[in-house]
């Protein structure tokens, strides 16, 4: 274990290693002309997580993975969840009755030989099961097809099923739904979410690079950069009706959506990764379609291609949307997405929870007298790369070494039985 001042120390260097780059620029760092070598990875070492009494929650231990964790789903046959890894393991877990951890009762996917892990943001991206599982035993997957790591031109993004058989993902099974191509390793986005009747968003990072290269952001014709709509029914695509295509891009002007949200309301939440100066959350009717502003935008400021940073808010062109909230680079990084909270502590509900990468900060935006207002929760210390939900809804907080966190409120004794 680490105690409080070590993990402090440690905690500084990571994250003076991340801002020595000119920039971090991704959901977990810039990978712009990998050969200049712009910084240089640490070591994933973990730092436990540890958030302030005054907070009224506590940070505990869940679970160990042996790799990055990013995604937590209920299975809809039992009271199990599953884990989901970077590397492209995916595990089962339950909790035993009288037990307060789960346990991994078994491996039930490994498609660690099919996904590329040739940068830190590649892999096993994104997870779903089909509103039918009952019946098809289908999941959506979303990865980063596997490839030699000789050329980052090939760093295809794909949306692919595969059936599960007696309790195990089937890679015999695996059919690839559709192929995105990206000329580089990083921003791949990759969140595949179910909003009912059959339809699913799924995020895609703007492909790559600096300051969007190949201008994805504001090409309404790409899938990069994206939020597209996808009708999934009968074990297949079904393509949208207006354009006969596969999917249709429902939003655009996105830098790396690595996480989305839909709220009870049907508002989408979107925590888009910044690259120079701030990291933002996008709010907007699922449905609303919706152009973000980058690589014209980033937060609530004109984009300066010079590397500066406007401190000054500027009035965007009105066929943009700004976010709802920004912070900057001060001490942080990466914007994780969250969820919209009506589970969980109850500090933390009625509103929408997200994280920072590199400072371990945790904020929520909540609606105060029909305005959105954003607050700082505390700091876990530990360097974050998602959120999940447990087996008795317990909020999970995913670090990047490894190691699952469960965030708890603290219950004084008046609150005990």
């Amino acid at each position: 274990m680490i105690n409080t001042i070590e993990m402090k120390k440690v905690r500084t260097y990571l994250i003076a290693i991340f801002l020595l780059s000119s920039v971090l620029s991704g959901c977990f760092g810039d990978e712009k002309e990998e050969e200049k070598k712009r910084f240089i990875w640490p070591e994933q070492v973990e730092i436990d997580c540890n958030i302030s009494n005054e907070t009224g929650l506590v940070c505990e231990y869940y679970a160990s993975m042996n790799a990055t964790p990013i995604i937590t789903l209920e299975d809809p046959l039992s009271d199990s969840i599953w884990i989901a890894n970077l590397d492209g393991v995916i595990t089962k877990w339950s909790l035993p009755e009288g037990q307060q951890l789960p346990v991994q009762s078994d491996v039930v996917g490994d498609l660690s030989g099919i996904v590329s892990r040739c940068h830190h943001e590649q892999g096993l991206l994104g997870m779903d099961f089909d509103e039918d599982y009952a019946n098809t035993g289908r999941v959506l997957l979303v990865y980063n097809e596997n490839n030699t790591c000789k050329s980052a031109e090939d760093s295809n993004v794909v949306l692919a099923h595969a059936k599960v058989i007696d309790e195990k993902i089937q890679l015999d099974t695996l059919e690839v739904l559709i192929t995105v191509n990206k000329s580089n390793r990083n921003h791949n986005g990759g969140n595949i979410l179910s909003i009912g009747n059959n339809q699913y968003l799924w995020s895609l990072g703007d492909g790559g690079g600096s300051f969007d290269p190949h201008e994805h952001g504001q090409n309404s014709s790409s899938p990069l950069g994206t939020i597209q709509l996808i009708h999934y029914e009968n074990e297949s695509i079904v393509p949208v009706e207006e354009s006969q295509n596969l999917s249709q891009t429902l939003h655009y002007g996105l830098r790396n959506p690595w996480r989305i949200d839909v709220d009870p309301t049907g508002n989408l939440w979107i925590a888009d990764v910044g690259q120079l100066c701030y990291e933002e959350v996008n709010v907007i009717p699922v449905m609303q379609s919706s152009n973000f502003g980058w690589s014209e935008r980033e937060g609530f400021h004109d984009l300066d291609r010079n590397g500066g940073c406007y401190d000054n808010r500027s009035t965007p062109d009105p066929k943009f949307t700004d976010p709802v909230a920004q912070y900057n680079h001060e001490g942080h990084c990466s914007i994780i997405g969250g969820f919209w909270m009506d589970w969980g502590p109850n500090p933390l509900r009625d509103g929408y929870l997200y994280g920072d990468f590199c400072s371990g900060q945790l904020w929520t935006i909540k609606n105060i007298d029909g305005n959105w207002s954003t607050s700082e929760v505390g700091n876990v210390g530990t360097m974050i790369v998602g959120f999940g939900k447990g087996t008795n809804d317990e909020l999970l907080i995913f670090s990047w070494a490894g190691t699952i966190y469960q965030l708890n409120q603290i219950h004084s004794s008046s609150d005990l039985p």
